[in-house]
């Protein structure tokens, strides 16, 4: 029971007690088999012997009677009586001679003697009188011998046990070897896993065994893929916080450069007006106190340009005051307005739904970023920009958070379109993962004109307008 207990949790223990079992049960079965009519076999062949022996007395004392010599033609019966199986033939004399013990006689047994306590049956001794001319001349004493059958039915079951076992122990050490040799891909592929755990990408070699050849195919792609994410997270995590620090010394700059000139004029007007108000106002001084106020409103002004352009940069503030749609084509008419070399053609729906604040962010985002890359890297002469509400491609996984409605973002140029190596850099990876958060599916590759496709499908809640 222990050892099943271990077999449960051991595919190869498992593996090799089932058949060993097996064959064991099989062993007994025979076992059984053989010995359930060994009885009935062993009585059927000594009453076979008995009744041969009978007649071939008989016939033989026949011959006696008329032989010139009783005493050879005697011997010679007793020989030739000695050959026939499960009994044996003794003459006694009338004198007492050449008398055997007819029990003792039949104890020449080469099987165990308890199995011949179990199978023996019960002996049979029969005398005939031997008289010749009316003379008597001792008896002939037959009596059976059950001992010979016996060893034969315990020499077969020997043979068949150790024929039997040997055979298992083949059948158990091809099953081990076969085991160990299906079972070391499964090791290889545990020792995989614990190097996927610890960050090292390396794959599986060639695995021999066709039915687990396909898991370690998956687990190398698996692997290949765990490295390209684990090197697109670095560039990521590189990129941010070379970027976060870009960031930092931009604004610092315009804080200071732009902010600083403004807040310094304004003081300056201030002081100004200041002074001239202390005074004796004439039209003169008033017109200058005029003068600096409109200086003041003017860089008033400048500073809140300044604040509108650094806001929407980090989060555009158009987005809740007008909503994507309008966002979108605002953003779009600004990228043309820059970019007239280049023809920009949006395609919007005719409805004005509402969306979620990081969808409308993220569908915006997209939009803005292919739009940069257009403009830096395509030379693109045409670009094409669609924006749709429909059903979700993949309902099921929507429908948990979007009643199966979708936004669906394309933007397909004319340009040079992809390399061959392409792979996702910053703005791609942002975009992927915004929209890998929001539970949908960014796709980018070549488009039918060979230029660069960007799609994708955001899963939404929307709210009409």
């Amino acid at each position: 029971m222990l050892y099943f207990t271990r077999a449960s949790a051991s595919m190869r223990a498992r593996l090799i007690f089932i058949p060993s079992t097996l064959l064991a049960l099989g062993i007994v079965v025979a076992i059984v088999v053989t010995l359930s009519g060994a009885t009935d076999r062993i009585r059927s062949e000594i009453a076979s012997g008995v009744n041969l022996g009978s007649i071939l007395i008989g016939y033989a004392l026949d011959d006696v009677v008329v032989a010139a010599k009783p005493e050879e033609a005697l011997r010679q019966l007793q020989d030739e009586l000695a050959h026939i199986r499960h009994i044996t033939v003794r003459y006694s004399s009338s004198t007492g001679a050449n008398d055997d013990d007819p029990v003792q006689a039949s104890r020449n047994v080469e099987a165990p003697q308890w199995f011949v306590n179990i199978f023996e049956p019960e002996r049979i001794v029969k005398s005939y009188p031997v008289t010749i001319r009316g003379q008597p001349y001792g008896e002939l004493v037959m009596w059976t011998k059950p001992s010979d059958e016996v060893a034969e039915i315990w020499n077969g079951l020997v043979f068949l046990t150790g024929l039997l076992a040997a055979i298992s122990v083949g059948i158990v050490t091809l099953i081990s070897l076969t085991a160990n040799q299906m079972l070391r891909p499964l090791n290889d592929l545990v020792d995989g896993l614990g190097r996927l755990q610890r960050g090292q990408f390396s794959g599986l070699g060639e695995i021999c065994v066709g039915e687990l050849r396909q898991i370690g195919e998956q687990f190398n792609r698996l692997a290949r893929s765990l490295a390209r994410t684990e090197a697109d997270n670095h560039l990521l995590i590189d990129r941010m916080m070379s970027i976060e620090e870009a960031e930092r010394k931009e604004l610092a700059r315009e804080l200071h450069d732009e902010f600083g000139a403004s807040l310094f004029g304004i003081r300056a007007a201030a002081s100004c007006i200041i002074e001239d108000a202390s005074s004796p106002l004439n039209a003169e001084r008033r017109q200058e106190i005029i003068s600096r106020a409109e200086a003041i409103s003017a860089l008033a002004d400048s500073i809140q340009k300044q604040n509108y352009r650094i806001l929407e940069r980090i989060r555009p503030v158009i987005l809740h005051q007008v909503g994507l749609l309008n966002a979108t084509r605002h953003l779009v008419e600004d990228w043309r307005s820059a970019h007239r070399d280049v023809e920009c053609e949006l395609r919007l729906p005719d409805e004005q739904p509402t969306f979620d604040e990081e969808v409308s962010l993220t569908s915006y985002r997209i939009i803005q970023e292919c739009l940069t890359n257009v403009a830096r890297h395509a030379k693109a002469r045409s670009v094409r920009i669609a924006l749709e509400i429909d059903r979700c491609p993949n309902a099921a996984a929507a429908a948990s958070t979007t009643g199966a409605r979708c936004i669906h973002v394309s933007i397909e140029d004319d340009g040079v379109g992809l390399p061959s190596d392409f792979r996702f850099g910053f703005g791609f990876l942002g975009m992927s993962e915004r929209v890998r958060k929001l539970g949908g599916q960014l796709k980018v590759s070549n488009g039918p004109e060979a230029g660069a496709l960007v799609e994708a499908v955001i899963p939404v809640a929307v709210a009409a307008a």
